[in-house]
């Protein structure tokens, strides 16, 4: 399991994570295909990009996935994504949970 660091962000960036999230969400929905989708967004700071691609990534999985029950595979085909980047993205969501909630517990004790 990877030690992840998270980073605080400013409001300005978390506005633009959010906008840009959503931009991404509704070209999908639209039938774009993942990356072309990321390329609508307009985020300069690359660190702060790759933030929004990999956490839309991880949102997509979360709720078409585990929230619908639609396959990884036929979640790689709908987004264009090879099912190497999705499976890749689906540990990471559960390493996040479980810093999450490890951290949690830390802080009770």
């Amino acid at each position: 399991m990877s030690d992840i660091i998270y980073k605080n962000y400013s409001d300005n960036e978390d506005e633009i994570y959010i906008k840009s999230i959503e931009l991404i969400r509704s070209n999908i929905g639209n039938g774009v295909k993942f990356d072309l989708a990321c390329e609508f967004i307009d985020v300069k700071d690359e660190e702060l990009r790759r933030l929004i691609i990999d956490d839309a990534l991880k949102i997509e999985i979360a709720e078409s996935h585990y929230g619908k029950g639609i396959s990884l595979f036929d979640l790689s085909k709908k987004l264009g994504v090879s099912m190497e980047r999705l499976l890749k993205a689906n540990i990471e969501i559960i390493e996040d949970v479980i810093n999450t909630s490890t951290n949690g517990l830390d802080q009770i004790h």
